[in-house]
């Protein structure tokens, strides 16, 4: 079994899927770096969805991360604001624009094709980007698969290791990893922490720490103060805005409200989640609420 990674874990993404957002967007975004050299001739991009891809992809927004993957958006560093805007503008307009390639037309009513009697070979989360010149030849066209968890992989291509190398303290289950912590005198953060150093320096392992629990605060901070419908035939009305300011109205707190605000918090994590905002998987975008909410609770209200 390869070595995991924390940051193979915990991955700032976009709601409301792993496998069905955030993969597909890393997919169409690697494919349009592919295109580098026949990027001056393309004038056409198709993308087929297969398998789980064309059955739900459109609940769970699968067409609009791959919109905003072939503009070059990462899901690390989009900002959520301006999603609704630039979706709109593809859809009224018709048109994508390609970083460094320009302006080409795209029509998502045309160029997405939903297989949904078909799966391709290698994973059901499957889907097929292909671009054209002006002539309708073929420039490339490339099968990628998202496998879950924000893990992709291209065509047959073995999927890559997470970790080159073993870490100090290796372990498959859990009763592992407690044996080896109380063998070693070492807490699980503790042991954890020194396998991260194995991969990376101690300044990137604090770097990207931090970067993951900005992201996590930024999502409850949204979500508690983002009012309206989430998107969806169900039309819900979001709840955490409404659950805050009842708490906040309360004044002094005490423990007896403890798990209202962890409740108000996780809330606001999954309604983010939902409206395809930025979070972090943990280790899937669906539990995603729960650990952002402990921390926040602990860090601003104890």
């Amino acid at each position: 079994m390869p070595a995991i990674s924390i940051f193979d874990i915990f991955k700032i993404g976009v709601g409301p899927s792993s496998s069905h957002t955030f993969g597909p967007m890393k997919a169409a975004r690697e494919f349009l770096l592919n295109l580098e050299q026949a990027k001056s001739a393309v004038e056409r991009i198709t993308v087929h969805l297969y398998g789980s891809l064309a059955l739900t992809g459109k609940g769970h927004g699968t067409d609009s991360a791959i919109l905003l993957g072939l503009s070059g958006f990462e899901p690390e560093t989009l900002d959520p604001d301006a999603v609704e805007g630039i979706l709109r503008t593809i859809h009224a307009e018709k048109f994508l624009q390609l970083p460094d390639i320009g302006r080409i037309a795209f029509d998502p009513e045309k160029d997405f094709i939903f297989e949904y009697d078909e799966v391709l070979p290698r994973h059901t989360n499957g889907m097929r980007f292909t671009a054209f010149d002006s002539a309708g030849d073929v420039l490339r066209s490339d099968d990628y698969y998202s496998l879950g968890g924000g893990f992709i992989v291209r065509g047959d291509e073995p999927q890559p290791l997470p970790q080159q190398g073993e870490p100090p303290f290796a372990f498959s289950t859990a009763a592992e990893l407690l044996e080896l912590a109380e063998q070693n005198r070492l807490s699980i953060a503790e042991l954890t922490h020194r396998n991260e150093l194995h991969w990376r320096s101690e300044e990137e392992v604090q770097q990207r720490m931090d970067a993951l629990w900005d992201a996590m605060k930024s999502c409850v901070q949204r979500g508690l103060k983002t009012e309206g419908v989430l998107p969806g035939r169900m039309a819900i009305t979001r709840r955490a805005p409404k659950l805050y300011k009842k708490l906040m109205e309360k004044g002094d707190r005490n423990g007896l409200d403890t798990m209202d605000w962890v409740n108000a918090f996780a809330i606001a994590v999954n309604e983010e989640n939902a409206a395809g905002g930025r979070i972090v998987t943990s280790p899937t975008n669906g539990a995603a609420g729960i650990i952002p909410a402990v921390l926040h609770y602990y860090t601003e209200l104890v």
